[in-house]
């Protein structure tokens, strides 16, 4: 089931002036709304190790959650946040598990241990969001070297995120190069606002500086939660796209931030943090086809 929308694209039933209320959900239930709304703000991921919800952080209330002192963690879902069947999601408990790079497979425990000692990298006090997402890089291409034949893949992630030492030059997106490529997938469908910044550190570094620094702990939260149950895996080439996917996360919030700071002319704050957030998810989760970038990731992963 869908609904109408009206010439600005907003739905016919979203009572903008009236409490901002949805007049199917106080008429007639829950149960009424279509799947996309009956699912907001749950993303679904099923595959062989079982279902899997992340949230989208367009929702203000999820987008505040990053921000608490509470710890990084994969907790079971309960009601009411899994819900009942009819579930809808990326549904890949038939597919072949995620690529490590084009001709090689993982197994699923293999990826398993992967996107969690992702995640717990993310989890780290002591690194910040670059520098974690450095480290996920540089473990993601030492584990891209395992071949069938010796110990187990999950085992060769573990030493792979355990050993810090040897760092090689990680293939990676700019900043820069991660915001054009979202912009262009958005093909229009947003405001001017995600156009790519000019000589985007020189302004975020005059414009930020360290102000936003206490914020870098929601920032990772954010990255985290997009790594969790992402659908890059299944669609992509290898693991080197997820680690841009990411990477694109954390690339958003920065240029939102800015683009907000440098809008009012005012100082860092946590409106500025919530509201980044939320349109790098608006983007990420709403608007992009997340097939497309894969593809358009792709060339990374030769």
């Amino acid at each position: 089931m869908d609904v109408a929308r009206d010439n600005n694209g907003s739905c016919v039933f979203f009572e903008q002036d009236n409490g901002r209320l949805c007049v199917i959900h106080r008429e007639a239930g829950a149960e009424a709304l279509p799947t996309a709304c009956r699912h907001f703000p749950r993303k679904f991921l099923r595959d062989r190790r079982g279902t899997f919800i992340s949230l989208s952080h367009f929702c203000p209330t999820a987008a505040i959650l990053l921000v608490g002192a509470q710890p990084l963690e994969v907790v079971p879902a309960a009601p009411p946040l899994m819900l009942e069947e009819p579930i809808e999601g990326l549904d890949a408990r038939d597919a072949l598990p995620p690529l490590l790079c084009p001709d090689v497979l993982c197994d699923v425990d293999g990826y398993d241990a992967w996107e969690r000692a992702a995640i717990a990298v993310l989890a780290r006090p002591d690194l910040t969001c670059q520098r974690a997402l450095d480290s996920i890089g540089a473990a993601t291409e030492r584990v891209r070297a395992w071949r069938p034949g010796g110990q187990s893949l999950a085992s060769d992630v573990v030493a792979a995120f355990t050993n810090d030492a040897g760092q090689a030059p990680v293939p990676r997106f700019t900043q820069e190069q991660l915001v054009e490529l979202i912009w262009r997938l958005s093909d229009g469908r947003v405001p001017s606002d995600i156009e790519p910044i000019d000589r985007f550190e020189d302004r975020w570094n005059a414009r930020v500086g360290s102000a936003f620094d206490r914020y870098d702990g929601a920032i990772k939260n954010y990255v985290a939660a997009r790594i969790f149950a992402n659908w890059i895996a299944y669609q992509g080439r290898g693991l080197r796209s997820i680690a841009q996917w990411g990477r694109a996360a954390a690339a958003l919030v920065r240029h939102h931030a800015l683009r907000r700071l440098l809008d009012s002319g005012g100082s860092p704050g946590p409106d500025d943090l919530i509201e980044a957030i939320r349109m790098a998810d608006l983007l990420l989760l709403h608007v992009i086809d997340t097939q497309a970038f894969a593809r358009a990731v792709a060339p990374i992963e030769a």
